[in-house]
């Protein structure tokens, strides 16, 4: 009887680990990095048409903004795994936080279209160390 195997489902893992201060406090980190996610998102899509206006950009200089922005994720979150897989899960998140805290005000006084473009996409990148 010592060698049998014990098979617990997802639901009573969850209910053995419990709930407790860390679990809150991974959801909420997680919930505002979802957040900020959200936000640049959406204010990449009001953003645009006032840039666009603003600067007498192309619809094409307007939209390639955004797609620069997707890129960025694309190649960044893709590279994050590689890096998370080689040295540990646990240090991402926090460089990614870091990163987006030290990016996020560089592309503002900049008025060239260019440098901006090229400062978005780094920002975008970040979760890469």
């Amino acid at each position: 009887m010592g060698d049998e195997d014990q098979n617990y489902s997802l639901d009573e893992a969850l209910v053995a680990v419990g709930f407790g201060k860390f679990q809150f406090f991974v959801l909420l980190y997680a919930g505002m990095g979802l957040v900020s996610e959200a936000m640049e998102m959406m204010l990449l899509s009001f953003i645009g048409p006032a840039v666009q206006a603003a600067w007498g950009l192309s619809s094409h200089e307007e939209s390639l903004l955004t797609t620069v922005v997707f890129a960025g994720m694309l190649v960044g979150t893709y590279t994050s795994g590689i890096v998370s897989d080689n040295f540990g899960r646990s240090y991402m998140p926090c460089y990614k936080q870091l990163l987006l805290c030290l990016l996020v005000d560089i592309p503002s006084p900049h008025s060239s279209i260019d440098v901006i473009l090229a400062l978005v996409e780094i920002h975008s990148f970040a979760p890469l160390p």
